[in-house]
């Protein structure tokens, strides 16, 4: 089925053959009129801040699914109490109501949370929402500033303008809204910056607090082990020093008990030299060497005797050894053992001439050869 409008109506006498209604007349408008707030002037339906609590919505139109609505003069809304611990955010709308067959102001209010968000909008069959501003309630406030309102007139997400029955646009409550953000952004930002640099401050004091901690426990410990190392160096030192005073004392000891040693021993020497030197004669040294000089020959002198005899000697006593054999086996004496015995005490003679009893040597050698030869005779 196809309409189309406006037509005249024309009267048969008893009715209109054609009726239009409200819908119809919307229907047309909404061709070619998109939703949103008409931009004159500038700040029609601006929400700014009042008082305490208190929000204004300034004079201004907008148009939604081909309804109009118009705002004559400043709308007052007071905001609810801000929350204790949590912050919010409320959100001003105008409403299209077609089951109420209405068009108003009115606020979504924002749930408490630590990081708020603006309540969703509605947009169906019979209500559809415009935001004209979100609101950030903080905890505990107790009035809105303007730094605190967001302008969502011209976020075509959520709001827009109406276009196509105007041929310009006033920009500057556009470009004072943009001023507002950056003012506020940067404001954030330098809030931001300022309790990081407060952060970031207490943060170095508290490493520098560390470290001068660190340094003075440092500089505690080396002076402690420089003391300790110097205790035990004074004490080694003083162990040393007490080491060098025993060996000092007793190298001196030892030094002097080796010259009173030497002066013992230099006396008793002196002292036994005195004794004998007149029999040494005058040169004690001399007469010492003439004497082993005289031993030496004699012993040379016997020595080359003993070997000149050896061999007479050797068959001397072989002979006896023979002769003394026989006597034994007839006198059952040993005659053999005497005459070599004899012969020993003649050699033993010989060699002590300088001794005593050399004489009573000499004669009990020659008894004894006597017999053995008495025996082997007879």
């Amino acid at each position: 089925m196809a309409d189309c409008l406006p037509f005249n109506a024309v009267y048969d006498g008893e009715a209109y053959d054609r009726v239009y209604k409200a819908e119809d007349w919307a229907w047309y408008f909404a061709t070619f009129l998109a939703n949103g707030v008409f931009p004159k002037p500038s700040d029609g339906l601006q929400v700014i801040a009042h008082n305490g609590m208190e929000i204004r919505v300034n004079a201004g139109q907008a148009f939604i699914n081909g309804y109009a609505f118009r705002n004559t003069s400043s709308y007052s809304i007071t905001l609810d109490t801000a929350e204790g611990a949590l912050n919010r955010i409320d959100r001003v709308i105008v409403r299209w109501d077609l089951p109420q067959r209405d068009m108003y102001i009115t606020v979504l209010k924002g749930t408490p949370s630590a990081k708020p968000v603006a309540a969703a909008l509605t947009r169906d069959t019979e209500i559809w929402e415009l935001a004209l501003a979100d609101i950030y309630v903080g905890k505990g406030v107790t009035a809105v500033r303007t730094a605190n309102i967001t302008d969502q007139r011209f976020n075509s997400a959520v709001c827009g303008i109406v276009k196509g029955t105007v041929e310009e646009i006033d920009a500057s409550v556009l470009t004072k809204q943009f001023t507002d953000f950056f003012n506020i952004y940067s404001n954030a930002v330098l809030d931001e910056f300022s309790v990081y640099k407060q952060s970031m401050e207490q943060y170095l004091t508290d490493i520098a607090g560390i470290y001068e901690q660190y340094i003075s426990r440092t500089e505690s410990l080396f002076t402690q082990y420089e003391n300790n190392f110097t205790d035990r160096y004074n004490e080694f030192s003083n162990t040393l020093d007490s080491w060098d005073e025993e060996l000092l004392k007793a190298y001196t000891d030892f030094v002097a008990n080796i010259q009173l040693f030497k002066t013992s021993a230099e006396n008793d020497f002196n002292t036994w030299f005195e004794a004998i030197k007149d029999k040494l004669g005058e040169d004690a040294a001399g007469q010492l060497q003439l004497e082993i000089e005289q031993l030496t020959a004699q012993v040379a002198q016997l020595a080359q005797q003993a070997e000149g005899n050896a061999e007479q000697i050797q068959q001397q006593l072989t002979d006896l050894d023979q002769r003394l054999t026989l006597v034994e086996n007839g006198w059952n004496i040993n005659y053999k053992h005497d005459a070599v015995l004899g012969i020993c005490y003649l050699g033993a003679a010989y060699m002590s001439q300088q001794y005593e009893r050399t004489e009573e040597t000499a004669v009990l050698g020659l008894a004894y050869i006597g017999n053995s030869y008495l025996a082997d005779t007879f």
